[in-house]
């Protein structure tokens, strides 16, 4: 099973919230969650939020900070 890593993001990049090693060129998939407490949420819930994110095509492969910051406005900026 895969780890389940708590994040923030300030100012366009991912700061994780507790020390995790990633191997190089490691993907993440980073399920945004709104108005929701990450606790209280099983790996279930974590897994429909992600897979709701892939149908409404809010899946992006970023390289950079920019790229980022671009995916994550139009995220948020959604009705």
């Amino acid at each position: 099973m895969y780890p389940t890593l708590k994040a923030t993001v300030r100012e366009g990049q991912i700061q994780l919230l507790e020390e995790a090693n990633l191997p190089e060129n490691a993907t993440l998939l980073v399920i945004v969650l709104d108005d929701v407490s990450p606790e209280n949420l099983t790996l279930g819930d974590h897994l429909t939020v992600g897979l709701q994110d892939i149908m409404l095509g809010r899946v992006t492969e970023v390289s950079t900070v920019e790229e980022l910051t671009e995916h994550l406005d139009a995220v948020f900026n959604e009705p």
